[in-house]
């Protein structure tokens, strides 16, 4: 088979220990070297945490500040809930009609309300039903409208003050402004109200013989009264009103309803059973049918994902798996016949374990010489 070898170089006869397989070996040894190379510098440079005393000190702050909110929260929103109980205990056929105008009467806000009632809506205390308004709110812009009047009508005042003369219009722009004189001139103009005469504006009708439309419209909007849809998409378009949709409730009694509310226990206790208290004791009801969130199969660590694509370009290139239970190995099959030299590393005594007895390998199986 081959003569033995002196000091670290090993002969072919000789048995050797090895893992797994002589192929599989090199691969897991590179693996873990690749591992704690990668390993190392992340721990080294590894970013130190600020001082003890500083983290501690704001996260204290902090927890108490949060704590300090929830519980003024919290007492806020059992003082809206017992304010909407004690106002339907007054008889069973009491309602609020309109949770918004409700809200506003009790001096409570609204959102306040509708996540008081929510909450007493989970354990049947009320019955709700939606509640949809739209309406239209005045902007900025309408009230200036409302107050000094449209731009059209401040552009025709101010030529009939002047009168057939006529005014330029820089010196319109310097008395009622540039914006005014900009939107309004446009207006006047299609509404036949004034004319061009030369580098003058010159109005054709009295100011006291039309309507200032636009105002009319938003006065009547401001007093609740009803206006024409084709004059409503004309104040859209000039942004002085803007459409609002509104979601309130009206709440009646629930089939669960008291006048205050009792907190529901979760769970039966030994202490429960011990006192007795259980038999007084209002527990939550439970859904049986409530199914359980899914559990997930889990991921592979990063470095068995390496291994893995180690083994398969290994796989790919050749390379065959042995039996485990395949120990120990000749060196001739498990160096020489890879064709690796005497004086590779992979041979040294700290990277192969050789065994004495039997030191070298005297039969060779019939199926070796098969392969």
């Amino acid at each position: 088979m081959g003569k033995k070898n002196k000091g670290n170089k090993k002969g072919k006869g000789e048995a050797a220990l090895v893992g797994l397989n002589a192929t599989a070996k090199f691969a897991v040894l590179d693996v873990a070297g690749l591992t704690q190379t990668i390993a190392t510098p992340v721990v080294s440079t590894s970013v130190q945490p600020a001082p003890a005393s500083t983290k501690v000190k704001k996260t204290k702050e902090s927890d108490i500040a949060a704590g300090s909110s929830n519980n003024a929260n919290s007492a806020q929103s059992a003082d809206v809930e017992n304010a909407v109980l004690k106002y339907l205990s007054t008889s069973e056929a009491t309602t609020i009609d309109d949770t918004f105008t409700w809200s506003t009467s009790q001096n409570i806000e609204h959102l306040q309300v509708v996540g008081a009632i929510k909450s007493l809506l989970v354990e049947a205390y009320v019955c709700t039903k939606d509640i949809t308004n739209s309406f239209y709110n005045i902007t900025a812009e309408g009230d200036m409208i409302i107050s000094n009047g449209s731009q059209e009508m401040q552009v025709l005042k101010a030529l009939c003050e002047v009168g057939d003369e006529g005014v330029t219009i820089p010196d319109l722009q310097s008395k009622i402004g540039k914006d005014v004189t900009k939107i309004g001139m446009g207006n006047c103009m299609k509404s036949k109200w004034i004319k061009k005469d030369g580098a003058k504006l010159v109005p054709i009708v009295k100011a006291d013989d039309v309507k200032d439309e636009a105002q009319i419209a938003l006065m009547a909007l401001k007093e609740g009264g009803k206006v024409d849809d084709k004059v409503l998409n004309t104040l859209k378009r000039r942004k002085s009103i803007v459409p609002v949709t509104r979601k309130s409730y009206s709440v009646t009694r629930g089939p669960g309803y008291s006048e205050t509310r009792v907190k529901k226990a979760a769970d039966l206790t030994k202490e429960m059973l011990e006192s007795g208290k259980w038999k007084e004791t209002v527990f939550k009801s439970y859904n049986f049918k409530t199914l359980g969130e899914k559990v997930g199969g889990g991921y592979l660590h990063p470095l068995l994902k390496v291994r893995a694509e180690f083994r398969q370009i290994l796989m790919e290139m050749g390379f065959n798996e042995m039996p485990t239970n395949k120990w120990v190995e000749s060196s001739f099959w498990n160096f020489d016949t890879l064709f690796q030299p005497q004086s590779h590393p992979a041979r040294d005594a700290h990277d192969t374990f050789f065994i004495k007895e039997p030191a070298e390998t005297v039969s060779i199986p019939e199926d070796y010489y098969l392969r």
